[in-house]
């Protein structure tokens, strides 16, 4: 048996260890998303204007969201139609490449073997740094750029859309005998998507793979988006007294999420390839092929949804005096069971691999599950489950009236995004990448995967952030809005990448209200977001880390990665009795 197969097995089965980690990868969007679109998508133009400082000032029936005890000063019957819109751009960029000499040298005796000639730029290594034929020469020092929209629906999955706008609506009635003022209403407490552009692989006379055009960003998702949609949300308002009321409203909500996403083999994981040399010395055994570093290794198409995933708002509206407000809201952390289908497109790299190691005496030697076994198949593909969770949230607010036609909105926000301690995903059939992960997790001592179930930690932090709103009464029929709301990251810095480049993000919102006559009225509102990272070399564990043996997906090693999001949000809005 050669040195190259000696070394070859582990460092196969390592980098199938980073693939499955990049299902988890992709999924943290999730939060991401949360914390970015929180409140945004729900579409209210008095609350963008005044950048969402409204739990002591809600807005009409947009109250069932922002604070349920402001329905109780709804009067008479209303209704609500509203259309957002949004136009988002993710912008991103991939340094030099600066893999040292020595990690090149190491990466050349792994496939030549340790008793031949090796130098940091030859052969094996040429994937990694070579400008001229490797893969990475198409990422590194490139921008990732995209606008174009996306959107994740019932029934109809990943869905290409021309543009951003969404329209919804509600109603609400006050009941003559009681007081009480019931409402329901259709929104989105978030909502994003995405598409990047795709590029071409093929694979060289070397035998190297090479990535053709396309957008580097889509190691990190080539299509990616989610949606929270609360399709009836049961809500009641109750006057206390002149000074205090009280609200809650139940959301019936149907929850999506969908990616597709390339895979590359990010580096070889050298830690874990002593681990079994002696063993494999005594096994007559040659695998047939080896991945290179950067290789692509196949796309993997998620997509999952619940279609009920029930939440609770409750609300507390006192106002003391004519001038002065504070309010309460909190939001109940809401579970979604996902259901769906997945399917992983291997490359023949990653074929010729899985078929080596089907070879009889490999499974017994890699001490992998004798049920599981191999596919070594172009196409994986089945269904997957999995457990998400928006955090709990919780608001309060005052409301001053500074002059008779000025007034200052003020909020204080807690989300509880630790709640995302760990994700799992249950397959409902053993997965080639799943069943190599298993045999690493037991020999570094962790559990993070089975043949069909991959857990990770994810470790995000709670976020405590304010908000700022001012409305200036022109006259009895206009308004004026503006407001700033400075957006804490739930995303620690080791965790950014190009999935959704959210770290602090600042919101700035103008809006406009007018009063048509007594029984309708008219509002909008536009806001502008933008956040932005930068993650130096081996900083990110989700983008660049260089730690060998570090069980993460990092497209990047080895690079500098930065990132941006910026947005512009519309709303627009038409109340009327009735």
């Amino acid at each position: 048996m050669t040195n190259q197969s000696k070394f070859s097995s582990h460092s196969i089965a390592s980098i199938c260890l980073l693939i499955a980690c990049s299902v988890i990868t992709a999924t943290h969007t999730s939060v991401a998303n949360a914390q970015l679109t929180q409140n945004i998508t729900i579409g209210n133009p008095k609350a963008l204007g005044l950048a969402h400082a409204v739990t002591a000032d809600p807005p009409g029936i947009d109250a069932i969201h922002f604070n349920p005890a402001g329905l109780a000063k709804i009067k008479g019957r209303q209704r609500m139609i509203k259309v957002l819109g949004a136009h988002m751009s993710i912008t991103g960029h991939i340094g030099e490449n600066q893999t040292p000499d020595d990690v090149k040298t190491n990466y050349c005796v792994i496939s030549q073997g340790p008793g031949n000639a090796c130098s940091a730029d030859q052969e094996f290594a040429n994937s990694v740094w070579d400008e001229e034929i490797g893969t990475d020469a198409s990422i590194a020092n490139h921008d990732s750029a995209t606008s174009t929209p996306l959107l994740m629906l019932p029934g109809s999955g990943l869905t290409d859309v021309p543009f951003m706008i969404v329209p919804f609506g509600g109603i609400a009635f006050k009941e003559p005998s009681s007081g009480w003022t019931l409402a329901t209403s259709i929104y989105s407490p978030m909502a994003i998507g995405y598409k990047r552009e795709s590029s071409s692989y093929a694979v060289d006379d070397n035998g190297i793979g090479i990535r053709n055009g396309g957008d580097p960003g889509e190691l990190n998702g080539k299509e990616v988006a989610m949606a929270r949609i609360t399709y009836f949300s049961p809500s009641i308002g109750i006057q206390i007294n002149e000074e205090l009321a009280i609200g809650a409203s139940i959301g019936f909500s149907w929850h999506g999420f969908g990616i597709v996403t390339d895979l590359r083999a990010p580096l070889l994981s050298l830690a874990f390839l002593n681990s079994a040399q002696d063993q494999l010395e005594k096994n007559d055994i040659d695998l047939l092929h080896v991945i290179a570093p950067y290789d692509y290794l196949g796309e993997l198409t998620m997509e999952m949804e619940d279609i009920l995933s029930l939440s609770f708002n409750l609300g507390l509206l006192w106002e003391p005096s004519e001038w002065l407000a504070f309010g309460v809201v909190y939001q109940s952390e809401a579970k979604s069971d996902m259901e769906g289908d997945f399917k992983m497109v291997n490359t023949d790299q990653l074929i010729d691999t899985t078929s080596s190691l089907k070879s009889p005496g490999i499974d017994s030697l890699l001490s992998l599950n004798g049920d599981s076994g191999f596919n070594a198949e172009k196409i994986e593909k089945g269904k997957v489950t999995s457990e998400q969770i928006v955090p709990a949230h919780l608001s309060i607010g005052t409301s001053i009236r500074l002059l008779p036609n000025l007034k200052l909105n003020f909020d204080v926000k807690w989300t509880e995004y630790s709640a995302w301690n760990n994700l799992t995903f249950e397959f409902d059939q053993p997965i080639d990448f799943l069943t190599l992960a298993s045999t690493i997790n037991a020999l570094i001592g962790e559990d993070n995967a089975d043949s069909d179930v991959l857990r990770m930690p994810r470790n995000y932090q709670d976020v405590v952030s304010w908000a700022v709103g001012i409305e200036y009464q022109a006259n009895d029929n206009l308004v004026f809005r503006t407001g700033y709301e400075p957006r804490g990251s739930a995303i620690p810095n080791d965790a950014v990448d190009l999935m959704v480049p959210l770290t602090k993000t600042d919101l700035y919102s103008f809006g406009i209200g007018y009063q048509i006559d007594s029984f309708s009225r008219i509002d909008a509102s536009i806001a502008y977001l933008h956040s932005e990272f930068s993650a130096d070399i081996g900083e990110s564990k989700n983008a660049n880390d260089t730690q060998e043996g570090q069980v993460i997906y990092n497209p990047y090693a080895w690079s500098t990665v930065s990132g941006s999001v910026s947005a512009y949000i519309f709303a627009l809005s038409y109340e009327e009795s009735f």
